[in-house]
């Protein structure tokens, strides 16, 4: 068998199979933006709360997690909200994921239409920069698996 039908049939079985390495699909990722959402619904300032999951070998983990609150208490949500995320990301996996948050306030909020969309009342990228720090505040991360 030459190396192309060698090739060729590999491809073929993976496919078959449902084996898609471009997928990267990760499950624990995807609960990690289910617990935010879950997390800040608990806040009496959140009205909505959605994320997306974004996954693959030309994006990597990506999870954007976004919110409305309402207005008058916006500017005292934000950290709250990005505190949860922190929180959740790091109890949730042990993989490196670019988790965003974007706040939205009622009285703006997140729109799109063709001309674009609206901009957020916060947005913010969540690192784990200290973990150290993150371990005694969070208590230890999830192993690799």
């Amino acid at each position: 068998m030459s190396f192309r039908k060698a090739l060729a049939a590999v491809s073929l079985a993976f496919l078959l199979a449902g084996c898609n390495i471009t997928d990267q699909y990760y499950e624990d990722v995807e609960a990690v933006g289910k617990q935010i959402v879950a997390d800040w619904k608990e806040l009496p300032e959140v009205v909505e709360a959605k994320y997306e999951y974004k996954h693959g070998l030309d994006q990597g983990q990506v999870i954007h997690a976004t919110a409305t609150v309402r207005d008058e208490s916006a500017a005292t949500t934000v950290a709250k909200l990005e505190e949860i995320a922190q929180r959740d990301y790091w109890r949730g996996t042990w993989q490196n994921v670019s988790v965003s948050v974007n706040v939205f306030s009622d009285a703006n909020p997140q729109t799109v239409s063709p001309t674009g969309s609206s901009k957020p009342y916060s947005q913010k990228r969540i690192e784990l920069d200290d973990p150290a720090a993150l371990e005694k505040k969070y208590g230890p991360r999830p192993a690799k698996k």
